[in-house]
């Protein structure tokens, strides 16, 4: 999940069983363990940075088109400016690479801005901001594989948080609402010129912004943003006030980041789990939802995950990656039975090295390397087909 303080929500949901029909469905690694993705080939050059590169790697199996599901991943950013161009085209060599031996045909590249406290009325960029140049390496390397390519500022959580444990992103309240939203258009106006010069699918205006939405604002800067971008336009809610708001943002596309508290202990089954996620998004609508997309999915390797699946406990207990697969397993048979847009697993981190890590002492809410990563494979590649 994006951060640990998004779930704000009351209450557990009441489970109505409908018997839904399954669809057909970082540290160091040991010595032994062989990538499941190789590149192999001639070389390549690394986007606008004129160095040789790995060779060409995996190819997308289901490419996306309009109709057509995005099945992506998210790749976070937190950038580290020290790192010069080159470092910048390797690693984005290596988690498209990934992305793609995941049987995904799209990525959704979120990075950070902030802002001081909930009352401010100004955003900024800050050291784990990439900019433009650097983030144009990534959506380079990433269309050039054939990835549908989504843009996703996200804001920042720590200042606000170590403020007060109990806000977050969606408990702003800016003493100046009009000068929040003009600092924001500033912010978002380079990266929005990013993207239509890149050629980009997608932006997603705003991320679980709960205490904003609605806001007569988001009309002039939907307004704005569509005087210099000419692709699609996004927004995601968060999973807490997705099911009952009633705010209507002025955008292309609508989403969630997908958090779901289910009142489901561990030993629940992929069917009961199915059956939850479905009662939940019933309380959305009913049937098929083409305009809706899951822009995050994903749940912790861990005991109790059910119950809080955005907020994950770190406390240095054992992983249980059966339980994070069968979340993932659940969350894709709702999405494909459902008829979404698509879906967006959360997360991969821009620095990792999958080929790297060691799931037994990873962090619990990575799924690079555990049983939920073949989930995503198998749910990728059975939606693709299907169509």
């Amino acid at each position: 999940m994006t951060v640990a303080g998004k779930a704000r929500s009351a209450g557990a949901l009441l489970v109505i069983l409908l018997g839904l029909t399954a669809v057909p469905g970082c540290a160091s690694a040991p010595a032994d363990r062989t990538p499941s993705f190789r590149p192999a080939g001639q070389e390549r050059t690394a986007g606008n940075t004129g160095v040789p590169a790995a060779a060409p790697g995996p190819r997308i199996s289901f490419p996306w088109r309009p109709g057509r599901p995005e099945l992506g991943v998210q790749v976070y950013w937190d950038d580290n400016p020290d790192e010069s161009a080159q470092m910048i085209a390797f690693k984005a060599q290596r988690v498209t690479d990934y992305v793609v031996d995941l049987d995904a045909n799209a990525i959704s590249v979120s990075f950070p801005f902030f802002t001081d406290t909930v009352r401010s009325s100004t955003v900024h960029g800050a050291r784990g901001t990439p900019a433009p140049e650097r983030l144009g390496i990534l959506l380079d390397e990433a269309a050039r594989a054939g990835l549908r390519v989504t843009l996703r500022p996200t804001l920042d959580e720590k200042s606000l948080v170590a403020a007060n444990p109990r806000d977050w992103r969606g408990t702003l309240n800016p003493v100046s609402r009009d000068a929040w939203f003009a600092s924001y258009r500033g912010f978002l106006a380079p990266y929005l010129a990013l993207a239509e010069q890149h050629h980009i699918n997608a932006v997603v205006l705003g991320t679980e912004l709960n205490s904003l939405e609605g806001d007569p604002r988001w009309e002039k800067l939907a307004a704005y943003t569509r005087t210099v971008f000419t692709g699609e336009i996004g927004y995601a809610f968060n999973w807490d006030v997705f099911t009952h708001t009633r705010a209507r943002m002025p955008v292309d596309r609508v989403g969630v980041d997908a958090y779901p508290e289910l009142p489901l202990g561990d030993t629940a089954s992929v069917a009961e789990l199915t059956t939850a996620w479905d009662s939940w998004l019933g309380q959305r609508a009913p049937g098929p939802m083409p305009q809706v997309m899951l822009y995050e999915v994903g749940a912790a390797a861990q005991a109790g995950i059910y119950r809080h699946p955005a907020n994950p406990q770190i406390d240095g207990t054992p992983a249980v990656p059966e339980l994070q697969q069968r979340w993932f397993i659940a969350a894709c048979r709702v999405a494909r039975a459902r008829a979404l847009a698509g879906l967006y697993w959360w997360r991969v981190d821009f620095h990792i090295d999958p080929a790297a890590v060691d799931s037994s002492r990873d962090r619990h809410e990575s799924f690079i390397g555990r049983p939920a990563e073949q989930a995503i494979r198998d749910c990728f590649s059975a939606w693709g087909e299907g169509h």
